[in-house]
This record gives structure tokens, C-alpha cells and sequence, in this order.
């Protein structure tokens, strides 16, 4: 072969080589774009997907954000609520106890004023006794509606202090006035319907009703008696200035010796 001859051939080895190569080389180029726009269109759908995520989290987070404020804001009302509950609570346990303490201190009083007064009642039916025989029915009468009340559970201990010291009170002022009743009286061992003149707790006195017949209560004997008839001008004055039907005046009364009961 001729040096010219090769050369041609070497030529068109190369260029044939060249032409396999740029061939080869846009064939793999092709291929390797295809692979980077199919990366990149990946990627771009997966930040897309990444952001819509990111979205659809920074709207969780915020709801939740939202949400956790209102549950961290109704606990703190709670707490309050909670707290000031417990201080109505802790008030409302002391008011309670003290209400079962008075009570307990209420039922305690009543149940020494009920002893108190029914002791009361009884030293003044002792005294009633002793005193002098005046109004009897009426003391008496007084006493058993006194007892009567005492005895009632339901009745309000202020009634039963009330009548107590009602009737301790009627018994004191006997002591300061003077009156005039009727009644009849066992005189001589005849029993005879007199007028009666209670001169305080001093002394009873007594006379008929048309002022003929005159007496009074003998203490220490426990009985009526008659007195001479000296006294009854004295007894008449005496009975009407008690009557109101004449001026206050002095009487010479016999009084005798007093004897304490």
C-alpha cells in the first residue's frame, strides 16, 4: 500500500472514530440530561410535597398553637375557679362548725334553763306554800300553767323563761301593794264568805261584807281568827281606803309579830 493510500485510510479511520465518538457522546449526553430533568422534576415534586407538608404543619401548628392557648388559658381559670372554691368550701366547713357548736352550746343552755326554772318553780311553789294564804286559786292556777309549759318540749325556751319570771314577778309585787277580794274563808270552823284586805305580804285582814264581823290570819297559828270588835272601825277604814272609796289615811292595825316564812 502507498503512503498515500494509508494516509487516506488513517483519515477515514479517524474521522469515522470521531464521527463514533460525538455520536456516542450525544447519545450519552441525551441520556444524562434526561436523567437530571427527571431528578430535578423529582425534586421539584418532592419540595413541592415538602412545602405543601410544610403548609399543611405550619396550619396543624398553629391550630394546635391556638388550641393549646385556650386549654392553657381555661386551666388557668380552672385553677382560679379551683382555688376559689376550695377558700368557699373551707368557709362554708367553718361556718358549719360553728353552726353545730351553737347548736350544741343552744341545746346545752336550753337544758340548763329548763333545770334552772323548774327548779325556780319549784322553790317559789314551796314559798307559796308558806306564805301567807292569799289568792290561792289563782297562785295555784298560775303554778300548774307554768308546770304545764315547762313540761312541752316544742315550746321555745324564751316562753318558758318568760312565764317563770312573769309569775316571780306578780309574786314580787304582792309585796308592795294592797288590795281587796272576796273569798271565803274557814273562821271559827264556819266557813264564811269574807272580804279580804291583803295589806302587802304584812298581814290579811277581814271583815263581812256589811262590816259587822272583823279578823285577820293568825301566822304563827296558820289560821284565821276573829278580832274584838275594838278593830273594826279600823279594818272598815282600812278596806275602804284599799277600795279607793276613801281619803288615805292612818289606821291603827293589828299587826302583830312578824315571823319571817
Amino acid at each position: 500500500m502507498s503512503y498515500s493510500r494509508f494516509h487516506k485510510t488513517a483519515s477515514f479511520t479517524v474521522v469515522f472514530l470521531f464521527l463514533l465518538l460525538v455520536m456516542h457522546g450525544q447519545s450519552w449526553a441525551g441520556t444524562e440530561a434526561d436523567q437530571i430533568q427527571k431528578r430535578v422534576v423529582q425534586t421539584i415534586e418532592i419540595g413541592q410535597q415538602t412545602q405543601k407538608k410544610e403548609d399543611e404543619w405550619a396550619g396543624k401548628k398553629a391550630e394546635l398553637m391556638a388550641r393549646y392557648r385556650s386549654l392553657k388559658a381555661n386551666q388557668d381559670y380552672l385553677e382560679k375557679l379551683k382555688l376559689k372554691t376550695e377558700r368557699a368550701l373551707s368557709s362554708q366547713k367553718a361556718r358549719l362548725a360553728e353552726f353545730e357548736r351553737k347548736i350544741k352550746e343552744s341545746a346545752r343552755i336550753r337544758e340548763e334553763l329548763q333545770s334552772y326554772l323548774e327548779s325556780v318553780v319549784a322553790q317559789l311553789e314551796e314559798f307559796i306554800k308558806k306564805d301567807t294564804p292569799f289568792l290561792l286559786k289563782e297562785r295555784d292556777a298560775r303554778l300548774a300553767s307554768i308546770k304545764e309549759t315547762l313540761a312541752l318540749p316544742d315550746k321555745p325556751a324564751a316562753e318558758k323563761y318568760r312565764r317563770a319570771m312573769e309569775a316571780l314577778q306578780i309574786e314580787a309585787e304582792y309585796g308592795r301593794s294592797v288590795e281587796v277580794y272576796q273569798d271565803t274563808i274557814d273562821l271559827n270552823g264556819q266557813s264564811v264568805l269574807m272580804d279580804i284586805m291583803r295589806l302587802g305580804r304584812l298581814s290579811l285582814f277581814c271583815q263581812t261584807p256589811d262590816g259587822r264581823m272583823v279578823g285577820h290570819y293568825d301566822r304563827s297559828a296558820g289560821r284565821w281568827v276573829s278580832l274584838p270588835s275594838k278593830y273594826r272601825r279600823e279594818i272598815n277604814n282600812a278596806v275602804d281606803m284599799a277600795r279607793r272609796q276613801r281619803t288615805i289615811d292612818l289606821v291603827r292595825l293589828p299587826i302583830g309579830r312578824i315571823s319571817i316564812p
